[in-house]
């Protein structure tokens, strides 16, 4: 353990970071309402629930931070963007369904999307919408260093995500956790590898005084490789 601490990288002070990987977002509830009659109701309001699936995306993120040695506390900003490539319906005004050829345009013409098709009851979208993310939260880190080299950390943070989509967006509370490894490549300088698991409370989206949707948690992994700098 002491030739451990010997050798072990003992830089501190105040870090930049940049890196960039893939995000997937999970499976997420939504809920679209609009005034009676419109999704053929008889009450004051029909509703439409389901579940939207997303491609992967890209991520990018940035960080400010300061290393105390074991402890590391730092100021996160990230950015994704997914396409929506499917919207799995449960209920309509409540009730199961069964979904048909016909009713797939119906959603494709209210959603104003194009390329749908429909198996079973998911309508798959050739040119779905996407759901941007910027997030900034503020993490706290343990670092584990294994000799000179190798620093595996974890830890994770809070803060707030905004995300938009169809036009609509909203700033929720947001939390995460997640582990890593530095690779100490020269002094002052590492390379990183690390995984995310970020949530984002959801939320009510209006289209306007009688129309909108409520979208569930949104949660977010990522796997980012990147570059930090120790000053």
């Amino acid at each position: 353990s002491a030739a451990q601490a010997q050798d072990a990288p003992q830089e501190t002070g105040f870090y930049v970071g940049l890196s960039g990987g893939i995000a997937s977002l999970n499976n997420t509830r939504i809920q679209y309402y609009d005034a009676g009659g419109t999704f053929g109701g008889s009450g004051a309001t029909d509703t439409i629930d389901g579940r939207l699936r997303f491609g992967s995306s890209g991520e990018i993120r940035g960080v400010l931070g300061y290393d105390f040695g074991r402890f590391r506390g730092d100021i996160e900003i990230a950015y994704s963007r997914n396409r929506v490539k499917a919207l799995t319906i449960d209920q309509v005004n409540g009730a199961p369904v069964t979904l048909g050829e016909g009713d797939a345009a119906d959603i494709c013409d209210y959603l104003e999307t194009s390329g749908c098709s429909v198996s079973g009851n998911t309508v798959s979208f050739g040119d779905g919408g996407r759901v941007r993310q910027v997030s900034a939260l503020a993490n706290v880190w343990v670092d584990l260093p294994i000799g000179k080299t190798f620093t595996p950390y974890a830890g994770g943070g809070i803060g707030v995500a905004g995300y938009e989509l169809d036009g609509e967006g909203r700033a929720s509370f947001a939390w995460q956790l997640g582990a890593g490894v530095a690779i100490h490549v020269a002094q002052h300088v590492a390379i990183t590898a690390d995984f995310r698991h970020r949530q984002a409370q959801g939320a009510n989206l209006p289209f306007d005084s009688s129309s909108g949707f409520n979208i569930g948690r949104v949660r977010t992994n990522s796997f980012t490789g990147g570059v930090r700098f120790t000053f």
